[in-house]
């Protein structure tokens, strides 16, 4: 009977020297460094990669009876020449994989969220398609065009808008015409102001409505936009910066001051991208001079290099 007794008082006393000694050699492992003698992943750079040819590629998941198209954008209606040819064209990052996008899982991911476009047409041709392709997902999707917005898509079954808001500098600008009398001395017509530390007003009360803000800017930054006889003055602090800056310079400086903005008063929540350029690559004459988009397939390297020279030269 004592040696019962004995046995009994002693397993508590052995679960609790266990359960120390787990404790101890837990907190031992947690604080010695993990190492695996697995390699970890190459990171995914979906920015480096090629376009590949594939005739096989599946068709776009829309048509032209969007309604969310931009009339004269509408290549699919339009009869655009040779659309077999350019939607067989596909990105493939290096090294990584990327899906085709799904409109319902986005949606899904995105409910009861709002996503914004910033900037100018660039962002405004890529919002149109994005419409479309997320419409498939719900067709019963509206025309939204609120809080200043330049067009955008409520899609209700999900609760998501997705929006655009008109912006070609995201700075501040606004026209200041001079005189006749004035404007026939040194052939200028007038200016434009450009506030490089204000923000447009199209955009500028609008950034805590939406969770994902994605920005742009850069195709109306040159002389072809804004030529010799309507430049561009810049101000900062509400006085002209001296000495003036040429158009190039006063983009850079309204970067830096926009970025700044951004990170200063857009909601930590929210998820800010910025979207880059893409080369300009008209054929047969400029935008405004009957030049016209003829090609069917990406525009190779060298082809890039030139137009960014011819860019700056202009």
């Amino acid at each position: 009977m004592p040696s019962k007794l004995r046995s009994s008082s002693l397993l508590p006393r052995l679960l609790l020297l266990s359960l120390l000694l787990l404790l101890f050699y837990s907190l031992i492992l947690l604080r010695r460094p993990f190492t695996s003698n697995l390699a970890s992943p190459p990171p995914c750079d979906l920015f480096s990669g090629k376009w590949v040819f594939n005739p096989e590629t599946p068709k776009p998941l829309y048509d032209e009876t969007c309604p969310f198209h931009r009339n004269a954008w509408n290549c699919l209606r339009n009869k655009r020449d040779n659309m077999d040819v350019i939607n067989s064209w596909r990105w493939v990052p290096n090294g990584c994989g990327l899906r085709r996008i799904d409109p319902t899982r986005f949606l899904k991911r995105m409910r009861n969220k709002n996503v914004g476009f910033v900037g100018d047409s660039l962002n405004e041709n890529f919002l149109v398609s994005f419409l479309c392709i997320l419409r498939v997902a719900d067709p019963s999707a509206v025309k939204w065009k609120k809080k200043k917005a330049w067009r955008g898509a409520y899609f209700p079954k999900f609760n998501v808008t997705v929006a655009y808001h008109r912006a070609v500098l995201l700075s501040k600008y606004q026209w200041q015409p001079k005189s006749s009398a004035e404007a026939n001395q040194d052939g200028v017509k007038g200016t434009y102001r450009v506030d490089v530390d204000v923000p447009a007003n199209e955009w500028i009360n609008v950034t805590s409505f939406y969770d994902v803000l994605i920005f742009n800017s850069g195709h109306w930054w040159g002389y072809d936009k804004f030529p010799k006889e309507s430049p561009l003055v810049f101000y900062r602090k509400g006085k002209p910066i001296n000495p003036p800056l040429d158009i190039l310079q006063g983009f850079e400086v309204v970067l830096q001051h926009m970025v700044s903005y951004i990170q200063r008063e857009v909601p930590a929540k929210t998820l800010k991208l910025w979207r880059l350029q893409s080369p300009r690559h008209f054929y047969g004459g400029d935008w405004n001079q009957n030049g016209s988009c003829l090609l069917d397939k990406p525009l190779e390297e060298n082809q890039e290099q030139w137009s960014e020279q011819r860019s700056k030269k202009n």
